[in-house]
């Protein structure tokens, strides 16, 4: 039976018109060794250390490899992270660690083994956990679009745009947690333009038990659960089915923070390391504003280091298309369902984001190569561009594959040299000091593994599209 099904699932797979491309963003994600850990990643093993170790979530004896804790009342340690990542990496955790430890004589033996094995362990992880899901979800999502009659033109751009076009592919092979947050937002898209409610909802419970920030989706999801409904009671059942959806995320999320922190809802960021609070600085906790600032906002859309136009300035577009769309939704009748989910998801979603990331003091993410905190929607966007991609005027595709283009040339770049991309670089400015100022032979040959790699997916591609052609002719 189990033969059947994996001889259907190859059929469907060989069917797919990006298939292509997410086995290249597979494969890529596991042989090019880029993977930056710090301080962030390494607060997420500190607790699965402790979890391993101690039978506790207290970070107490790990404390000192990361410098991402909190320090309730209680006097413990904990990481000031979203519990979601880590959770869910138990079962996938437990027993590596107990492969790594086995036949050491005492405790300071196995925690000298396990911060051996710590790179390793994290990069693990990440494809586990972010980087094989995610490509499964964009094969889910090209296959969705073609059902809906999508040219394979715009199915090809669409899974280049959400695989290597974007700040969240760069940061899916390391254990950052960004990369499950935007696994989970586009899940939450895909179900919606489904009209799968209920598992839109246990996607967005597990977005927000990842990301403390998906929580602002909701003002945004709840409105769009509603008007898919016929009537006051079909609406009523679909956002019970939603909440039901999201009741184990919930009662999860509840229960990490009553153990750590005191309240079901308190907080990491209440007991913040005090190295990353502004006294007196912040309205919330010396960290974040409940207004944007200006500065911060121009830097997130124009600056050099962090802006969305040096970045992925697609999205620029988009988010003018998708407004556009949204506004005169009676001239995209036949893309009605689009319009009521996943483009006012990706517009509502990212402006959320926007105000929030505008509003925090540590906007720029600290090392990372973009606009992290923002970095859950863009695939969002990916998918909503080959929703109406076929519907846009000439000038506007061409455009779109012309801004889509360098965000993929910079996922090579970065990958192949220094995803380290710190406050003040400017990005293009620092890739090209990595490959001519610091060139180093590892950088050269990750390069060539790169374009090579790209060259032998666009020839498939070619390929696929010829005969694909011929048989629809």
């Amino acid at each position: 039976m189990w033969l059947r099904q994996l001889a259907a699932f190859w059929v469907k797979l060989r069917e797919n018109p990006a298939w292509h491309w997410c086995v290249l963003f597979l494969v890529l994600s596991v042989t090019v060794d880029n993977h930056v850990n710090n301080a962030n990643p390494y607060a997420r093993y500190a607790t699965l250390q402790a979890i391993a170790e101690d039978h506790t979530l207290s970070i107490d004896a790990y404390q000192s490899a990361t410098c991402d804790w909190a320090r309730p009342l209680d006097g413990h340690y904990y990481s000031n992270k979203a519990p979601g990542p880590t959770l869910l990496a138990v079962p996938f955790h437990l027993p590596v660690d107990a492969m790594v430890v086995a036949h050491a004589k005492d405790r300071k033996e196995r925690d000298a083994r396990r911060k051996e094995a710590r790179d390793s362990i994290l990069s693990y992880l990440a494809i586990t956990l972010q980087v094989i899901p995610f490509s499964l979800l964009v094969l889910l999502s090209t296959a969705a679009l073609a059902r809906r009659g999508t040219s394979r033109r715009a199915i090809e751009l669409a899974a280049l745009a959400m695989l290597f076009g974007n700040t969240a592919s760069l940061l899916m092979n390391m254990f950052f947690g960004h990369g499950m947050a935007a696994l989970f937002t586009l899940a939450i898209a895909l179900a919606m333009l489904e009209r799968r409610v209920t598992l839109a909802g246990l996607f967005f419970g597990l977005d927000v038990l990842t990301d403390y920030g998906s929580a602002l989706f909701a003002p945004v999801l709840l409105p769009m659960v509603l008007l898919l409904g016929a009537d006051w009671r079909d609406r009523m059942r679909r956002l019970a089915r939603f909440g039901l959806g999201g009741l184990g995320p919930l009662l999860a999320f509840a229960a990490y923070h009553a153990y750590c922190f005191g309240g079901p809802f308190t907080l990491p960021n209440k007991y913040q390391n005090p190295v990353f609070v502004e006294h007196g600085g912040r309205a919330l906790w010396g960290v974040i504003d409940f207004v944007p600032s200006w500065p911060i906002a121009k830097a997130l859309l124009f600056g050099m280091g962090r802006g969305l136009w040096i970045t992925q300035p697609w999205v620029l577009v988009l988010i003018a298309v998708f407004a556009g769309a949204v506004w005169a939704r009676r001239s995209w009748a036949e893309r009605l369902p689009a319009v009521r989910t996943v483009l006012p998801f990706a517009l509502g979603g990212f402006a959320v984001l926007f105000f929030m990331n505008a509003s925090f003091g540590g906007w720029h993410g600290g090392v990372c190569p973009g606009p992290r905190y923002l970095s859950a929607i863009f695939p969002v966007f990916g998918f909503g561009l080959g929703l109406v991609y076929d519907k846009l005027p000439r000038v506007l595709r061409a455009l779109l594959w012309l801004t889509v283009l360098p965000s993929v040339g910079l996922f090579v770049l970065i990958w192949a040299g220094d995803p380290a991309i710190w406050p003040q670089h400017e990005i293009w400015v620092r890739c090209k000091e990595v490959f001519f100022k610091f060139g180093q032979v590892s950088s050269y040959l990750r390069l060539t593994w790169l374009v090579f790699a790209f060259g032998v997916a666009t020839v498939v591609a070619v390929v696929r599209a010829r005969r694909a052609g011929k048989t629809a002719a």
